[in-house]
């Protein structure tokens, strides 16, 4: 082999292993840039996860709230409808001792 040959060797050598690297350098950009949209398509699941729970919590938590309300509505409403009916049996009552109270006054 000649020192001709030798140098074209060398430089194809060279070549080579310059393609080689261009082509390690963009693969390892693209797998860099895999792993970013990875990252993010993980990262936007996990946040639309949590604000799904969140919604999810917060819908339990208002119909159970609703729940609670109406109840304590209802006895309310019975209790003042027992209010309303005592006070109406008591009326009569009511006015004759005023009315006494009065004249012995």
């Amino acid at each position: 082999m000649g020192r001709a040959e030798v140098l074209r060797t060398i430089k194809d050598s060279e070549s080579e292993a310059e393609r080689i690297r261009i082509d390690a350098a963009a693969k390892a950009s693209e797998t860099i840039s895999n792993a970013r949209v990875t990252a993010s398509e993980t990262l936007s699941t996990g946040r639309q996860s949590a604000d799904d729970e969140a919604a999810s919590i917060t819908s339990e938590a208002r119909a159970s709230s609703a729940k609670e309300a109406t109840k304590v509505s209802t006895e309310g409403d019975s209790k003042l409808e027992k209010v309303a009916v005592n006070g109406k049996k008591n009326r009569k009552s009511a006015a004759e001792v005023v009315l006494s109270a009065f004249r012995k006054a």
